[in-house]
């Protein structure tokens, strides 16, 4: 229920009305006529001066209480800044029934406009209240850019693709977060925004929420994990403790690297593929001579053998595959060397060819492998290999692509 003036200037009949008593009722009047549509209410006045103490609510009342909004700082600077406009010399415990915060929280707001925005704020003693001592001085703008706009209706429309897994929760409130950024009011025309942009579903690997945050949560502070892994290569099953050093992002799929008590190395691990995952209780260092991109240096993306030496690798690509090879940077260590017929020699230099085959192999009859000469036979076996089970009879099958019984 909200209050009007007259309320606020009658006292108590064992109360006597002093001028900073009546002042400090009137301006909590003016501001709760100004500032509590949309903002906050009132339950009762408050107690006169010299009135008894009213009783101290009890867990249970606490409980039925509402809880503060969280409302973000620009908004509630938005309220102050108006109530130190309309009102002379609000209180702090006023303003925090206002904005419906505590009054720490208000403190640190006024502190932050005077310091860090560089209102000309005055505090003054007698009057336990603030005063702009300029009038003329603004708030900066709080202003949205179509581009921010343009990101989170991108961002709205890649979580609609995460509905019904683990991570459309944390996703939605993450960009709930970021809304709350936003003004009271924007316009844009989503409709032109929707249909020059658009995002595509894409081939991503299906992650464990539960298990990514643990193992970041690992990453950040040091916690060794025992975890259960499935080898795909292997197609096994084991029981490894690491030391997750590195949590990595590449090429759109997420990677950790540390040190594998099992293996007695550093290795790389899918955080897809950790079947269980727990804390051990103990903790490591990362070794200073850990550097993630040394680490990945030697490899195409991401698989490596990092105690193996580096070799170098030249391919020729034919001109039809040659416009797309020099539009991207495939590594960094790659050099590209144009040929007389419009083709390109792509250099590289890595320690593994697991990677790398497979992208051979993707560019068919349009790449040839010049050199080291055991990946070119390793090259020549493959493509036999699938020469040869292209050749062979296709096995029947049943309706739906099914085999016959």
């Amino acid at each position: 229920m909200r209050h009007d003036a007259g309320p606020f200037l009658l006292p108590g009949p064992d109360c006597r009305p002093d001028r900073e008593f009546c002042e400090n009722q009137l301006t909590g009047a003016l501001l709760v006529d100004t500032f509590t549509q949309g903002v906050g209410t009132f339950d009762s006045p408050p107690p006169c001066p010299g009135s008894p103490p009213t009783a101290r609510p009890t867990m249970k009342q606490k409980q039925k209480q509402p809880p503060q909004s969280k409302r973000p700082q620009f908004r509630r600077l938005i309220v102050i800044d108006n109530a130190l406009r309309a009102v002379d010399y609000p209180t702090v415990d006023l303003l925090a029934e206002v904005v419906n915060m505590n009054p720490k929280t208000i403190r640190r707001d006024l502190i932050f406009m005077k310091d860090e925005l560089g209102a000309p704020l005055d505090f003054c003693r007698e009057r336990n209240g603030w005063r702009y001592t300029d009038l003329n001085w603004r708030l900066p703008d709080f202003s949205v850019s179509q581009g921010d706009l343009l990101a989170m209706f991108l961002g709205a429309r890649v979580l609609d693709d995460f509905r019904g897994t683990p991570a459309h929760a944390q996703l939605k409130r993450s960009l709930s977060r970021m809304a709350d950024l936003l003004p009271e009011q924007v316009t844009v025309q989503w409709e032109t925004i929707q249909q020059a942009h658009s995002v595509q579903k894409s081939h991503t690997t299906r992650q464990d929420i539960e298990i990514f945050r643990k193992l970041a949560d690992a990453v950040l502070h040091r916690k060794q994990v025992k975890m259960v892994y499935w080898s795909a290569g292997r197609d096994d099953t084991t029981v490894r403790t690491v030391d997750p050093w590195h949590l990595s992002c590449i090429d759109g799929e997420w990677y950790v690297v540390g040190w594998c008590h099992l293996r007695k190395a550093q290795r790389t691990f899918a955080p897809n593929r950790v079947r269980k995952i727990k804390f051990t209780g103990q903790s490591f260092s990362v070794p200073a001579s850990f550097n993630i991109n040394e680490f990945l240096a030697g490899s195409f993306r991401v698989v490596g053998e990092p105690d193996a030496p580096l070799k170098t690798i030249r391919l020729a690509f034919a001109p039809t595959a040659a416009r797309y090879v020099k539009e991207k940077v495939w590594n960094e260590s790659q050099t590209l060397s144009p040929t007389k017929d419009g083709g390109v020699i792509f250099e590289i230099k890595l320690n593994s060819f697991i990677e790398i085959r497979r992208w051979i192999l993707s560019w068919g009859s349009e790449c040839q492998v010049l050199e080291p000469p055991e990946l070119r036979a390793d090259i020549v076996q493959q493509a036999q290999g699938i020469i040869s089970r292209n050749h062979a009879p296709a096995p029947r099958t049943g309706r739906r692509g099914r085999p016959p019984k």
